[in-house]
């Protein structure tokens, strides 16, 4: 049976518009009848792999791309020990069809992938040990952290496929939410009057309640190590949900923002609590305290009701969490569990 950890934050965010829809609006979710701010997942973790909190505690980022030629010049120039043609010849058999753009001339792969300079180095040596181009994409090669959690997907060779270790959704205010409309204009210094462009954005605040799962055992497998061993990454990843917002609009907005509570568990299943918030917090002046009451609540609820394998620990920085199955901690790289114990441990 494996063993999960669920990583629950809430965040408030105050004016801000940090993910929008392909109109450029802010993305919403209808939940439990009411509408809700949303910040989608994929965008959340784009945020995580980009973070200085993250890249500091990782020995290598992938690089995500379909784009041949820039990827060929990268590592052309990561690379200068190695011939540029049989950089080249590896990359084109590491990745997926290529196609040529009609109106730029660029090759380009036919998906978005992620590849790692360590991956390619080593395919490189192996070609020049002997190793058949054509073999490159069957061997499998050790995934990028980022890969391990989030996977990898190539239909054109299955044994390059890695299944995710960690599942993220999309993070959603725990109160329906009121889309407002932020007026602005550029003003033209060298006009006698008026502005140059009058424009607007969407824009909303609100509590915002974030869930991650990270299968240990499957980790440990992606990245060939102990369940032990991956609790550098497991405490990570917490510290990133706690800490880490995306970008969009935060030269406008700033709306930098940590997380007032992080609860952690550890469980033999993935468990969201955001059916902790189906009926939407009251749009008080205490929608955090009242959030936390209501997360913790419906966590006792689940465990009692069903029986659950599971452990928790929190951190509260409001002091309105009060539980008789949560141990609370003073920091949050306090959050952590001995992950070789059992869930009963």
């Amino acid at each position: 049976m494996s063993t999960f950890i669920n990583i629950h934050t809430l965040i408030s965010h105050p004016s801000s518009m940090m993910n929008r829809d392909d109109s450029g609006l802010q993305k919403t979710a209808i939940f439990g009848g009411s509408t809700r701010s949303r910040i989608s997942s994929q965008c959340l973790k784009r945020a995580i792999r980009q973070s200085d909190l993250y890249k500091n505690s990782v020995e290598e980022l992938s690089i995500r791309t379909n784009k041949l030629d820039e990827l060929l010049e990268f590592c052309i120039q990561h690379f200068p020990e190695f011939d540029p043609k049989q950089i080249e010849d590896v990359l084109v058999n590491l990745g997926s069809k290529v196609n040529k753009d009609k109106k730029t001339g660029k090759r380009q792969f036919d998906a978005v992938q992620p590849y790692s300079l360590g991956a390619i180095r080593e395919a490189i040596n192996m070609v020049q040990a002997g190793t058949e181009l054509k073999e490159l994409k069957k061997i499998v090669q050790l995934p990028t952290i980022d890969v391990a959690l989030s996977g990898r997907m190539d239909a054109s060779c299955p044994e390059r496929n890695v299944e995710a270790a960690m599942s993220v959704a999309h993070s959603l205010t725990t109160h329906s939410a009121n889309i407002e409309v932020d007026w602005f204009t550029a003003c033209d210094d060298l006009a006698e009057q008026g502005s140059g462009h009058i424009g607007t954005n969407e824009f909303s605040s609100g509590v915002f309640y974030r869930y991650a799962s990270i299968n240990v055992d499957l980790l440990a497998r992606n990245i060939k190590k102990s369940v032990a061993e991956t609790s550098g990454i497991i405490n990570t990843m917490i510290c990133c949900f706690a800490q880490v917002s995306p970008n969009a609009k935060q030269k406008t907005f700033a709306a930098h923002n940590l997380a007032d509570f992080v609860l952690v568990t550890k469980s033999n299943q993935a468990l969201s609590l955001a059916n902790a918030f189906r009926k939407p917090i009251e749009n008080s002046g205490s929608v955090m305290e009242a959030s936390i009451t209501s997360l913790v609540l419906h966590y006792e609820k689940l465990v009692n009701g069903y029986g659950l394998d599971s452990k928790a620990i929190a951190l509260d920085l409001t002091d309105s969490m009060q539980s008789n199955v949560i141990s609370n901690v003073q920091m949050i790289n306090d959050i952590h569990f001995d992950l070789v114990e059992d869930c009963n441990g």
